[in-house]
């Protein structure tokens, strides 16, 4: 009986997703990460005390002193654009501010087109230029527990065994989210990826100003060859182990 409900709740929820997602269906929708209240319990009561006492205080910035980090999503006709904004007050030598940034994306751009199935993701800083690389494949596993976020009846997704945590609105059709995260039948209301956790703040749908989704620029390559050069990079920074 359990089977046949969720296979009939998949079915209402994926068909009023592609009952919309053929219109010229835009919005802006604006995040904002910070550190989830698990990993930030786990290092108070737990972690904190057994740390070198030369390592708190830069820990302390990244757990307890930094702000959260804004992001903006933003999708027309199938297509999706999701960066991290910059940060007004980030200071260069705010390590706690700069390890926030890089777990909510940092300088990357995830690029998304349903139409296609095409889903990148494009580094212009870690290997010195413009790289341009698929995104990973996510599986999800949908659930029936459901909730209200921001006045939207929201469901439960998870994947990576549980690790991965995803609220998602079927109401507002697309299958984008924050950071590369796509494939649900609906928008990314809220997710936890691992001690980050986003929230989408403000969501502003069909604006009377035109979106313009444009696909990235740079050094098309697959993900295979991106690895091989980030490995080989690495290699020569620490050398080889």
């Amino acid at each position: 009986m359990k089977h046949i409900k969720l296979l009939l709740f998949l079915s209402i929820v994926t068909n009023s997703v592609a009952m919309f997602s053929q219109s010229n269906f835009s919005g802006i929708v604006h995040y904002e990460s910070t550190i989830n209240k698990r990993t930030l319990t786990d290092y108070l009561k737990n972690r904190r005390d057994t740390i070198d006492v030369s390592l708190v205080k830069s820990l302390d910035k990244v757990y307890l002193q930094s702000k959260p980090i804004q992001s903006k999503l933003i999708f027309s006709g199938g297509k999706g654009l999701f960066k991290v904004l910059k940060q007004m007050s980030t200071k260069e030598n705010d390590v706690g501010m700069a390890i926030a940034k890089i777990s909510a994306g940092g300088s990357k751009e995830y690029y998304y087109n349903d139409k296609n199935k095409k889903y990148l993701v494009k580094d212009c800083q870690t290997l010195g230029e413009c790289f341009v690389y698929p995104n990973k494949y996510l599986e999800w596993q949908l659930t029936q527990e459901s909730n209200t976020i921001n006045g939207y009846t929201v469901f439960k997704a998870t994947r990576n065994n549980g690790k991965v945590i995803a609220w998602y609105t079927p109401k507002i059709p697309v299958n984008f989210g924050p950071k590369g995260e796509y494939g649900l039948p609906g928008l990314i209301i809220e997710i936890e990826l691992g001690r980050t956790i986003f929230k989408a703040k403000k969501i502003i749908l069909n604006p009377k100003e035109k979106i313009k989704v444009k696909k990235p620029k740079g050094n098309e390559v697959t993900f295979e060859e991106y690895s091989k050069m980030l490995k080989k990079a690495r290699q020569s920074i620490f050398g080889k182990k």
